[in-house]
């Protein structure tokens, strides 16, 4: 299949040179980032994403080395282009380079001016890519065609079977006992944590241990991927029904961006009353965003018009530099805190612009298990905190648990 692309590209830039289409040609250089990152999946899904806006006036392809070259003529807008590239780097965030080597990991080459160049550059790669075949095939068939990793070598991998026995489990649980609950809270000097919302979710890890102790439900992506949407469903009909009366409003729900567009979603919203709705927030991943940009913009007018809040979850150290919480639209965005993340930010300019830049009220900093936490995000004006070390505070004083909604209505 890859060498399938290589020759269509050729082909593609055949055609095009002798119709004399002018003709831009975008390399992205991305065997020059982590090898574990260069996944085959990975590159299908960014290849795939620039299928339709491209369409009829280019097209992308990968190469054997897990470059990527994006070809477009003068019809397509730099915008699109620029849009779908943000998409494209945030799969590579884990590897500081996609960052802070951006521009030198993007070549464009013009034709027909350019043509003697990007032809070269095409037989470098596959020359390389040879050499490499020749000299190392068990190596480079293990990188296409590795299974997911476990992080416990005793468990076993989702299968399709497992994944099935886990929904037929699933409809006949008391689905409210598996609901979890850790409030987000407004902490400022001199007071107790002021709770804001409730974040309502369900504990993988308490999931696996009640139905497959032994599988690691997580380490096969899209089969973790249709859990989490069967869980999403399971959860929206929880709270529709009040199976747990307290859970009326001023809560938050990790949702699957497709989930919002269900039925399941347009029935739990037929059972939110509507003076409640903007005390209720959606939480949603970067990459489930970024893997469909314009599902999540439709997702998001959907969400917002109807009343609720839109929070960008799980942002990292490394992820947060491709996080404009503004330009998405999101009314709040969740960072991860973690020890390296002091120094990340004091060693990037950027990062701290945009840290200080998020708005007020809008950043929460979330598995705050310690003071030093809390402290670093004080230091960056943030006031909205979730973790065990703000639990323990919010629990030595009961008359605190009952939640508000003082910052959160617009």
């Amino acid at each position: 299949m890859i060498q399938n692309q290589e020759d269509a590209l050729r082909s593609y830039l055949h055609d095009a040179i002798k119709d004399e289409v002018p003709l831009t040609v975008l390399q992205l250089k991305i065997s020059e980032l982590d090898p574990s990152l260069r996944t085959e999946n990975t590159l299908n899904t960014i290849v795939e994403s620039f299928r339709e806006p491209l369409y009829p006036y280019g097209r992308a392809f990968y190469m054997s080395n897990d470059d990527i070259f994006i070809a477009y003529s003068t019809k397509t807008k730099e915008n699109e282009i620029k849009a779908l590239l943000i998409k494209a780097w945030m799969w590579f965030s884990a590897d500081p380079n996609a960052t802070s080597r951006q521009n030198e990991l993007e070549h464009r080459f013009h034709l027909p001016q350019d043509k003697t160049a990007l032809m070269e550059e095409l037989r470098r790669i596959t020359a390389t890519s040879e050499g490499k075949a020749v000299l190392q095939p068990a190596a480079t068939f293990k990188k296409k065609f590795a299974l997911p990793n476990v992080s416990d070598k005793n468990q076993k991998l989702l299968t399709p079977e497992m994944l099935s026995k886990i929904e037929k489990a699933l409809t006949g649980t008391d689905f409210a006992n598996m609901i979890r609950r850790q409030s987000v809270c407004v902490v400022l000097d001199d007071i107790e944590p002021q709770p804001m919302f409730e974040e309502v979710f369900v504990s993988i890890a308490d999931l696996g241990d009640t139905i497959l102790p032994d599988v690691s439900l997580t380490a096969t992506p899209w089969l973790f991927q249709d859990l989490t949407e069967t869980l999403d469903r399971r959860v929206l009909s929880s709270i529709s029904r009040h199976d747990d009366g307290t859970l009326t409003h001023d809560f938050s729900l990790n949702l699957n961006v497709s989930s919002i567009l269900s039925d399941d979603f347009r029935n739990f919203d037929d059972n939110i009353r509507s003076g409640v709705k903007s005390s209720i927030v959606i939480e949603l991943q970067p990459v489930d965003i970024f893997s469909d940009l314009s599902s999540y913009l439709l997702a998001r007018d959907y969400a917002q018009n109807l009343g609720y809040k839109i929070c960008i979850d799980g942002v990292t150290e490394k992820s947060l530099r491709f996080i404009d919480r503004e330009r998405l639209g999101a009314d709040l965005i969740k960072i991860i805190w973690s020890p390296s993340l002091p120094e990340s930010i004091k060693n990037d300019s950027f990062l701290q612009e945009r840290l200080r830049t998020v708005g007020a009220n809008r950043a929460v900093l979330c598995r705050v298990d310690d003071e030093d936490a809390l402290n670093f995000g004080k230091s960056y004006e943030i006031s909205l905190f979730q973790g065990r070390y703000i639990q323990s505070l919010l629990a030595s004083n009961i008359r605190r648990r009952r939640v508000g909604t003082t910052l959160l209505r617009r």
